[in-house]
């Protein structure tokens, strides 16, 4: 193997959990792994494996792996760190009960504290746990650091946000909400919303796991979500500079439960994460269609995790996903994809940046759950279809590894604000995860009008991200602070355009009504929002739309749309050197272009009764001088939809694009952008699939699940 590679593999032995496949078949598995044509496999350094009697550690297996690894010319990435939610991996010792007394994990203040179940969870506030969880971390970390097949080390698998109230993190919260009020009687008056509030030492407090007018107010809810939150960082960060105090120089790695986590830690070497889609199946004996089982990858949540400080700030690794059928355990209802779905759903995942993308598992567990499931070759390691086309897909992309491995976004200038970052006070206010669908159609709606956004952050948007935007969406953020307020002021003042949809800014984001809304953004948007209430039909101003009306006053601003009985519908408004749009609904949740696997209430539209929303995205975006960056033609209206076409950036500047049929219909269409006449080839998915440019497009011909790479020759 060369140095540059570009890592493609699977978990195997030694596992997390269940049985494990015997030891004397991990030869010919592993160099299987390397015949295929994969690159790394994933490891567990567990510790309920290495040291079952306290004291006694045998570390036999794991140098096991490792030699087998270096003779095949493999890497390895070793899973040293947590797993869901222990501080090393998924059970710890049981010795670390009976012998060091370790603290049991309490998800409720009323949970039994002495171990009553087979499986236990310890509390990693206790300082005992963490002294002998540091000590087997230390000691892993640097028997192998030196190993030449040594890739990079996993700081946490995939981490739970786990309550406890046990001694140990309530005292812990107790010196959290010091630091954070100062005086106990400023905690007591900022918790006295719902009703007065009164302690006498920070002995009385004590965390409140829900909201309402019987349980307390949102504020000491939210600050126990807080904590919770703030606490599982530390938690990760005190896992990494364990690893780091025995091994400098190896990266670290986080592994998200999925994208939509990627912002929770921030000091990890490199980004990790799961992508999963089965699993969101549930036990159903239907799957999801194409469309959603594209968009139900979320990949496009992963560049809120982007950091500046780490070595490769816009790449991210996919540790985990589906590499085999479910057809054992979950319900004995058979599920899988085929090789070209999941090869086009991986490629998918480079092009939004992923620089690794590893499967689980490549042989299967034998005993308990999962056993028979999830596996890459067959039961007893005979190579199967989707083993020998994921090696394919490992070769193209190590024949391109250095492509592949630096290719940055292609911006839009076209920002999107997540909002779940507000979910404490969904959770609070009894709607968590009705508008979550707001964000991903208003990102595919923009996709279909040939915009490719990037979804950002409260953390972004605080250390200017929008200084190099030209407009920013917000399809659903009822709780903005001040502090937001004057930033998208100055943004708009700058130049940019700042579309938003009711409800907006009515709240503070501890649950405070602002009563004069958008909150201190009045003359911004030109418009007064003063009351809310349900959307009679499904209409904004000729626009589909979904649950809200706000009632608007206009003062400033100009009047772009009205309802049928006059009111206001849209409002646009000139400020500074920008301009805003203010929707009086909903219009990002009504682009249901296909009845979705989970039912709701929303109204599913047809492509042509979508229209309306592209258009006005279209004229908006035009408004402020962006552009489609592509346009498809010969494929048909709605099939569009089933086109994925992301552009990227070379370090050189040269272009490299991405253009996915994720349908199980074949396509042929053309697709038109500037500069496509400097493109070449970089591969298709199949010897019988095409991209030619020819009378100024590129013209595709790509089976189901196909796809082509294009890049501009070298000095274009």
């Amino acid at each position: 193997m060369t140095e540059r590679f570009f890592p493609v593999g699977a978990t195997y032995a030694p596992l997390p959990k269940a049985t494990e496949v015997d030891i004397a078949e991990w030869p010919r598995d592993i160099g299987n792994i390397a015949k295929l044509g994969l690159t790394v496999f994933r490891l567990f350094l567990c510790w309920d494996r290495v040291e079952r009697e306290p004291g006694v550690r045998d570390f036999s297996r794991i140098d096991r792996a490792f030699d087998l690894a270096e003779k095949h010319g493999l890497k390895v990435i070793g899973n040293v760190g947590g797993t869901f939610t222990n501080l090393q991996a998924i059970y710890p010792p049981r010795h670390l009960v009976y012998d060091r007394h370790c603290t049991l994990l309490k998800p409720k203040p009323d949970s039994p504290e002495e171990l009553r179940f087979n499986r236990f969870k310890l509390c990693y506030d206790d300082p005992v746990y963490q002294e002998l969880a540091a000590e087997f971390i230390r000691e892993a970390v640097s028997r192998y650091r030196d190993r030449p097949s040594l890739l990079a080390w996993s700081g946490w698998n995939e981490p739970r946000l786990s309550e406890c109230y046990c001694r140990h993190t309530v005292a812990l919260y107790r010196e959290w909400l010091e630091k954070k009020y100062g005086a106990l009687e400023a905690l007591a008056e900022a918790w006295s919303t719902e009703f007065p509030v009164r302690f006498r030492s920070w002995e009385d407090v004590n965390p409140q796991p829900e909201a309402s007018f019987e349980a307390g107010g949102y504020r000491p809810f939210l600050d126990w979500r807080e904590f919770t939150a703030w606490n599982r960082t530390c938690k990760f960060n005190l896992v990494r500079s364990w690893i780091r105090s025995a091994d400098p120089d190896t990266p670290v790695i986080s592994h998200m439960c999925w994208p939509g986590d990627a912002d929770i830690f921030g000091e990890e070497d490199i980004l990790g994460t799961s992508i999963y889609t089965i699993h969101a199946q549930g036990k159903s004996d239907t799957g999801f269609s194409a469309y959603e089982f594209t968009t139900h990858q979320n990949v496009h949540l992963l560049p809120q995790g982007r950091r500046a400080s780490r070595r490769d700030p816009e790449g991210f690794w996919v540790v985990e996903t589906e590499a085999g059928p479910v057809s054992w355990v979950h319900n004995l209802v058979p599920r899988g994809y085929s090789p070209r779905k999941m090869n086009a759903r991986d490629l998918l995942f480079v092009a939004h940046g992923a620089r690794a993308v590893l499967r689980w598992l490549y042989r299967s567990r034998i005993s308990d759950a999962q056993a028979g499931e999830f596996n890459l070759v067959g039961w007893d390691g005979r190579i199967t279809d989707r083993a020998a086309a994921f090696g394919e897909l490992s070769r193209f992309l190590n024949e391109h590894a250095d492509d592949f491995l630096n290719h940055v976004a292609d911006r839009s200038g076209v920002l999107i604000l997540d909002s779940r970052d507000c979910e404490a006070m969904a959770e609070a206010e009894g709607y968590r995860g009705r508008y979550n669908n707001a964000l991903p159609n208003l990102y595919n709606a923009l996709l279909h009008i040939g915009i490719r956004a990037e979804v950002c952050n409260l953390r972004q948007i605080r250390e200017g991200i929008l200084d190099g935007a030209k407009a920013l969406f917000i399809p659903f953020r009822p709780y903005v602070d001040p502090w937001m307020e004057k930033v998208l002021r100055r943004f708009v003042e700058n130049g940019g355009a700042l579309i938003a949809e009711s409800p907006f800014a009515l709240k503070g984001s501890c649950g405070i009504h602002y009563e004069v809304t958008p909150g201190g953004m009045t003359d911004l948007f030109g418009a007064q929002v003063y009351d809310l209430g349900k959307l009679p039909g499904s209409d904004c101003g000729g626009i589909p739309a979904f649950d809200f009306r706000a009632e608007m006053e206009v003062a400033a601003g100009t009047v772009e749309a009205r309802f049928a009985d006059g009111a206001p519908a849209v409002v646009s408004h000139a400020y500074g050197k920008g301009r805003t749009v203010l929707y009086a609904s909903q219009l990002s949740m009504a682009y249901q272009i296909e009845r979705p696997f989970y039912p709701n209430d929303v109204p599913v539209l047809s492509w042509e009764q979508a229209g309306p929303f592209r258009r006005e995205l279209a004229k908006q975006l035009e408004k402020s001088g962006i552009l489609p960056k592509w346009r498809i033609s010969g494929a048909g209206g709605e099939a569009r939809k089933y086109i994925q076409v992301v552009p990227r950036r070379l370090p050189d500047g040269r272009g490299l694009w991405f253009v996915l049929n994720m349908d199980d219909v074949p396509r042929e269409f053309s697709l038109r952008f500037d500069g496509a006449e400097k493109m070449r080839p970089l591969g298709v998915s199949a010897g019988d699939e095409t991209a030619e440019f020819r009378d100024g497009a590129f013209n595709f011909k790509l089976g189901e699940w196909g796809w082509a790479v294009l890049a501009a020759a070298n000095g274009k």
